[in-house]
């Protein structure tokens, strides 16, 4: 219960601190869970901050000591509202973002890793080099290189930008301390969650479910369609999903797709921009496997978004 309360993205985080095992067990928990209502949600949460000592934004683990009640308990329950109170504030004539210098990357990454490029390598020249460092290097390969580039070009930024990007990221903070006490059901979150994992964890849990519960495993997977999946989608789905996808990631995937996908790829863009992706695509060389497979991830990632919403349909 308290995985299905965190943001799916810090669930995945937790997930891959398990041995196999323990992985497996707890997916076959999370998908038996029926809706929780929120009174209950918040008691596990309140249960979990009492049991642990921790402050998860000054650099700590609340996975660590008191975890299961085996540290020290904290003197009291923390409430929303002395949530609030550990969240770093932002002060009058503070640097700008200064206050997200007091935030753990691991923290800080669960709420930007969705923010456009662009605002990233904003908010991570606002950081400490050893933390802007941290959280690049647990950003996909093809993000991390979109990030570096416009990070080396950032000029003078308009105070008011800068002034709304703390809004947003501080509310978030909130947010994600509060915890999203969201009614869902636990297949839901465990594809939302497998949606924010790597390959690897995917694969793993599925795998696992597949030996234990087969038809679970079949309708999960189901849900969490894969960069190969272009292909099974109708020329209209397709047209939306390449409405939404950065084109420096689509030529780094296309460099891993087999010959039929690719075509059909470049046949559903105007003769001259399908020349004009084939020619970046033939320059680009070869490439690390790793920027290929981050790049198929943030297009796989638009898919499960759009089959989500129902905007997608199979052939």
């Amino acid at each position: 219960m308290l995985l299905i309360s965190l943001p799916p993205e810090v669930s995945a985080q937790v997930f891959r601190e398990f041995g196999p095992e323990e992985v497996q067990a707890i997916s076959q928990e999370i998908s038996k869970l029926p809706q929780i209502s929120p009174e209950i949600r918040a008691q596990v949460i309140e249960e979990f901050l009492h049991s642990s000592t921790v402050d998860v934004l000054k650099g700590g683990s609340p996975l660590g000591r008191g975890f299961g009640g085996g540290g020290t308990t904290a003197p009291s329950m923390m409430s929303g509202e002395d949530m609030r109170a550990t969240v770093p504030r932002i002060t009058p004539g503070s640097r700008p973002l200064e206050f997200l210098r007091k935030v753990d990357p691991k923290q800080l990454l669960s709420i930007i890793r969705k923010e456009h490029p662009q605002t990233i390598a904003l908010i991570l020249s606002h950081l400490q080099a050893s933390q802007a460092s941290a959280v690049l290097a647990e950003l996909p390969a093809a993000m991390q290189t979109e990030v570096a580039t416009r990070l080396a070009s950032i000029d003078k930024v308009v105070p008011e930008i800068i002034q709304e990007v703390e809004r947003v990221l501080e509310n978030r903070l909130f947010a994600v301390m509060e915890g999203d006490y969201r009614e869902t059901e636990g297949r839901e979150v465990l594809v939302e969650i497998l949606s924010q994992a790597d390959r690897s964890l995917e694969d793993g849990i599925i795998k696992g479910l597949t030996q234990k519960k087969p038809h679970l495993a079949s309708e999960i997977k189901d849900k969490l369609c894969d960069f190969e999946d272009l292909q099974n989608i109708d020329d209209q789905s397709l047209q939306q999903v390449l409405r939404l996808t950065d084109i420096r990631d689509l030529v780094l995937a296309l460099k891993g797709a087999n010959k039929e996908l690719q075509e059909r790829i470049y046949n559903a863009f105007s003769p001259e921009m399908a020349k004009a992706l084939r020619e970046e695509s033939e320059s680009l060389g070869q490439v690390p496997w790793e920027e290929v497979k981050g790049a198929q991830q943030q297009i796989r990632n638009i898919l499960r978004g759009l089959v989500t919403l129902g905007k997608l349909k199979f052939k």
